[in-house]
């Protein structure tokens, strides 16, 4: 009995499906053309960026002995990368913010992260893209750090850089 009710279920699904357009029937095949995935390709990049700070937009906010300093900016890439990223950075300056507001970028030991946004080309490709950049501020201002990407561009960069300047940058990165 059940083995006669799968059997007439089976039929009448055929039947029906028999009757409609191939056309419309959304089939693996159809689904394979309509989705072409693009083969990620991963690209050395190497090159140099500016580092433009609006010091118009600098806040100083104690945090004990130390000052949490927030700024918003943009880095300009040339080389691999061309293009902006635009963000805000946000740093830990081992110092009270009376001896930060009154000495130049670089003068203390920090620790920093940056936010931003990258819109340019990657190996001559248009590219979109989330940045975080982060590192260590030595005094005087020079910085070891890294840029890791994502959403849209992924991979991590080794930076050298001064604070403040801009610097440069090596690595890979996976573009999608």
């Amino acid at each position: 009995m059940r083995i006669s009710r799968l059997i007439a279920i089976a039929t009448t699904v055929l039947g029906i499906g028999g009757c409609t357009d191939s056309r419309d029937i959304a089939g693996p095949t159809a689904a394979r053309r309509e989705v072409a995935a693009s083969p990620a390709q991963q690209i050395d990049a190497v090159g140099e960026f500016d580092a433009l700070v609006d010091f118009s937009t600098l806040t100083l906010t104690p945090r004990g002995r130390n000052c949490l300093l927030q700024v918003n900016g943009r880095l300009v890439f040339d080389g691999t990368l061309e293009g902006e990223a635009i963000g805000q950075t946000t740093a830990l300056v081992f110092a009270p913010c009376g001896d930060v507001a009154t000495n130049p970028p670089g003068t203390f030991r920090d620790v920093f992260k940056s936010e931003l946004v990258f819109e340019g080309t990657v190996d001559g490709e248009p590219a979109q893209a989330n940045v975080l950049y982060m590192g260590r501020v030595q005094p005087g201002g020079q910085i070891e750090g890294r840029l890791i990407f994502s959403k849209g561009v992924q991979g991590r960069l080794e930076v050298e850089a001064q604070v403040a300047v801009g610097g440069e940058y090596s690595g890979s990165v996976i573009v999608n």
